[in-house]
């Protein structure tokens, strides 16, 4: 526990102290451009004061309540740190920095500064980099010339923006850019709070990410352990600053380029209400003279509590299990093959995987996983290194940059009593000894795998059954029932619910499309009570029936 104490303080540390912080840089901008004219006096519009010390301007930022109507319906504070498109500060004085992106509705007024040309963008660029970093009145956290670079001409295209899910069906996470200089990596990890009023299952997560990242991450907090890091980007700098976030909170998944991520029908991540996440991401600029600007989009794909059949979890199997320090690599200029063997023999249980991601950095050569037999050799070979990172054909080697992400349908039960053998091969030319870290000349060797602890029965088609596959889930429920089935071909349908003594409580005429079918059944919305029923579905090419119990 002291460990993991330390482990969190080292997050609350400044992120790094120059003679002239980012915020001495924007409230600069603040007195030249704004306090010279709106903002100051006794009446200054909005009731935004930006004359005065950097003291008394950052009080009146951050965590303010604006008094602009619109903004505060939105829950926009003044300064969000980091949070730039939850501060409204930023969305007042963003314009066209990114195209196509309407920063103010008519409720929220005009752009700043008033009747003057917008600042320019390596300056807009600072104040979103100010809050994005955590918004800080000590912490220097971007090189203004570095900004006046990018926007000069020497900066990379920025990735097309991914377009939102409807709010109806879950909502965009976005974050960056943050800019790599040439021949430079970065890794960071960002904490986002979801405030989500209720809870919601997960069944999709789509991500888009610079081409050459290296991976992205998605980490869930524990309850109340968030609190030990600091909002906004958190540079990765050493094993302790990914460690606290290993401690505090379970990884979801990790993917090593942009991926539309449906998991298989019945399944869901489960999210609480107030979820807190952490997505990390590493990317290096392989560009010798432009700099790159980072940034990620992900949409998350939500529906109600009790949808899906069982919960997608997640685990990391490390080299060295509970110590991946363990990892040591002689410059022997060899091959070197390491072998976890994964499997717990006084314990029953079986997990049903879904996918496998391998994960090294340049000293990797192969990376294979397979069944273990019962007596220690190797069985089925279930994920071939050498796939390209789709897992759709053998590309003849093993790329570590983008590592294949093989997902299996139908699931893959894995008796762990046998369990799994994991092999890596890896080769260090020298001249010194390479060990677990966090940079792509440093190494790693793990398993990223996500697994169901429960058979999905969705998808198997029972004989004589007039669709393809046919389920009903949760079941046993509480209230909703989910129906779910695959039909060949279009045509008129019947559904018909049977309490336990025989009698009809409901009944529909229904036409049924080819292809995927998912409906719903209520016991509030139906009027029914707790109890057994049997559910009828007709169609011209045969009946299928199955028993319900609500609760």
């Amino acid at each position: 526990m002291k460990f993991k104490s330390l482990l969190f303080a080292s997050f609350v540390l400044p992120f790094s102290l120059f003679a002239q912080s980012t915020f001495d840089e924007v409230h600069a901008i603040f007195q030249l451009k704004c306090a010279t004219g709106c903002h100051s006096g006794g009446s200054p519009s909005g009731q935004l004061n930006l004359s005065g010390t950097t003291a008394e301007v950052y009080q009146r930022l951050i965590n303010v309540n604006p008094i602009n109507p619109a903004a505060i319906t939105e829950g926009y504070k003044l300064v969000d740190p980091g949070y730039p498109d939850r501060s409204f500060l930023f969305r007042k004085v963003a314009h066209d920095i990114d195209p196509g992106v309407n920063y103010l509705t008519n409720q929220m007024g005009n752009p700043m500064p008033s009747n003057l040309n917008q600042l320019p963008d390596d300056q807009i660029e600072l104040i979103r980099q100010w809050i994005l970093w955590g918004a800080g009145d000590t912490n220097h956290y971007v090189n203004t010339q570095t900004l006046a670079d990018f926007y000069g001409g020497q900066g990379m295209p920025r990735i097309t923006p991914l377009a939102a899910p409807d709010p109806s069906e879950g909502y965009q996470i976005h974050y960056g850019p943050f800019f790599v200089l040439p021949s430079t990596e970065q890794e960071v990890f960002y904490k986002y709070e979801t405030k989500m009023i209720e809870g919601k299952e997960v069944y999709r997560v789509r991500t888009e990410i610079n081409e050459y990242s290296h991976h992205t991450a998605l980490y869930k907090y524990n309850d109340g352990l968030e609190s030990f890091f600091n909002p906004g980007l958190r540079p990765v700098n050493s094993i302790l600053d990914a460690a606290g976030v290993y401690y505090a909170s379970s990884i979801l998944g990790q993917w090593p380029n942009s991926q539309d991520l449906v998991l298989p029908e019945g399944t869901a991540f489960t999210w609480q209400d107030s979820t807190v996440l952490d997505i990390n991401y590493h990317i290096p600029n392989y560009n010798a003279d432009s700099i790159l600007p980072a940034e990620i989009y992900m949409n998350v794909y939500t529906q109600t509590m009790g949808t899906a059949q069982t919960e997608m979890l997640s685990n990391p199997v490390y080299y060295g299990g509970s110590d991946p320090l363990n990892l040591h690599l002689l410059p022997t200029a060899t091959d070197t093959t390491l072998v976890i063997n994964q499997f717990e023999v006084d314990t029953a249980y079986t997990h049903y995987i879904w996918s496998i991601m391998a994960h090294t950095h340049a000293r990797g050569k192969q990376f294979d996983v397979w069944m273990r037999n019962s007596d220690g050799t190797k069985g089925e070979h279930i994920y071939d290194g050498n796939y390209n990172v789709e897992y759709t054909f053998n590309q003849g080697y093993y790329d570590w940059s983008h590592p294949p992400f093989r997902t299996f349908d139908p699931l893959q039960p894995v008796d762990f009593t046998n369990g799994l053998i994991h092999e890596a091969v890896f080769n260090n030319p020298g001249p010194d000894t390479i060990g677990f870290g966090l940079r792509t000349t440093d190494e790693m060797y793990v398993t990223y795998m996500q697994y169901t602890t429960e058979p999905v029965t969705i998808g198997v088609k029972e004989e004589n059954s007039p669709f393809n596959y046919f389920n009903v889930y949760p079941n046993p429920s509480g209230d909703v029932v989910n129906l779910s089935f695959n039909s060949e071909k279009p045509e008129q349908g019947f559904i018909r619910l049977f309490d336990n003594l025989g009698r009809e409580v409901y009944s529909k005429s229904v036409y049924i499309t080819q292809g995927k079918q998912k409906l719903q059944l209520s016991k509030s919305a139906l009027n029914l009570t707790a109890g057994f029923y049997t559910l009828s579905v007709s169609t011209g090419a045969g009946v299928e029936t199955a028993k319900i119990v609500f609760e």
